[in-house]
């Protein structure tokens, strides 16, 4: 298991290190190969494409900052932490996200789904809102979500992270700050 992650861990920093000079639909799984020294099987041993490489290189370069010991709480500093690594790698972001913006709002959404569905959770103690409807307003809110982190991405990460990070992070205490004032005023 380990051995697998390294190879699939040297295959995606190739994939990387391409997409910092060159756009991701220009890149041919024979690049990703060369650049790391893999023959094809190798590389299909892995992932089925190079769509899901660069999902699982999502994943396990950013977003495990997101899955990683993550509570309402201490968010921010997590979302901080992701920014902050795709700044560095702000050419290997905007290269993709050009090409398919799609991949990464699925396992970006994914991960702040589940978090949007704790903050309602928590909020919702005496078991007012519906699960059909906390989901549909998990989904809403990680979709938004999603659309800010691909707007700043396609827009050249201009904006700082900590700004990005500090809306992220109002944006569930403001939730949670209104939806306990709501609860309060039917009480």
């Amino acid at each position: 298991m380990a051995e697998s992650f390294i190879t699939k861990k040297a295959i995606a920093s190739g994939l990387l290190e391409l997409c910092q000079n060159k756009r991701f639909e220009k890149i041919s799984i024979a690049d990703i190969t060369n650049i790391c020294g893999l023959n094809r099987q190798t590389f299909y041993y892995h992932f089925t494409d190079k769509y899901d490489l660069l999902s699982w290189t999502y994943e396990n370069d950013v977003f495990h900052c997101l899955a990683d010991g993550i509570t309402l709480e201490n968010w921010d500093g997590h979302v901080l932490k992701m920014l902050e690594s795709m700044k560095i790698n702000a050419d290997f972001y905007k290269n993709t996200v050009s090409a398919d913006a799609s991949i990464l709002s699925l396992c970006f959404s994914k991960l702040t789904c589940s978090l949007f569905m704790d903050l309602f959770k928590k909020l919702d103690t005496n078991a007012k809102v519906r699960n059909d409807d906390r989901v549909f307003y998990a989904e809403f809110f990680s979709y938004g979500c999603s659309g800010v982190l691909i707007t700043w991405i396609s827009s050249g990460l201009k904006e700082e992270p900590e700004t990005i990070a500090n809306q992220f992070f109002r944006l569930a205490k403001d939730t949670e700050f209104l939806a306990s004032r709501m609860y309060q005023e039917e009480n």
